[in-house]
C-alpha cells in the first residue's frame, strides 16, 4: 500500500521564484534517497495559490527506510536548517497519508 507525505505551503510575497528553487533542491536530494516526489499548486479553493509537496513511497517499509535516512542524511539537515533561518514560504499543515487498496 502506497504512503505519502503532503505538506502544503504559502509561499511569502515576492519569494515564490526562490521557494520554487528550494523545492527543486528538497525534491533531488528526496529522490537521491529513494522517494517519488510531486509538486501541487492550488488553483481553486480556500486554500489557492498554496503548494503541496507530496513525497510518495510503495509501501510503509520504503516510508520507514526514507525517515531513517533523513535523520542522518547531511545534504538534507544542511538545506532544511538553510531553509528554516531564511524562509521563502510559510508552512501550512503537513498529512501523512495511505491508499485505500480495492478502490
Amino acid at each position: 500500500m502506497a504512503v505519502a507525505s503532503i505538506s502544503t505551503w504559502r509561499p511569502r510575497d515576492g519569494k515564490l521564484i526562490e521557494f520554487m528553487a528550494n523545492l527543486a533542491s528538497a525534491k533531488k536530494i528526496h529522490e537521491r534517497m529513494g522517494a517519488k516526489v510531486r509538486v501541487w499548486q492550488t488553483l481553486f479553493g480556500p486554500q489557492t495559490q498554496t503548494v503541496g509537496y507530496v513525497i510518495e513511497h510503495a509501501d510503509w517499509a520504503a516510508f520507514a527506510e526514507f525517515s531513517q535516512k533523513l535523520q542522518t542524511d547531511t545534504e538534507w539537515q544542511e538545506f532544511f536548517q538553510g531553509a528554516l533561518a531564511k524562509p521563502s514560504a510559510d508552512w501550512l499543515q503537513n498529512s501523512l497519508v495511505s491508499e485505500v487498496e480495492g478502490l
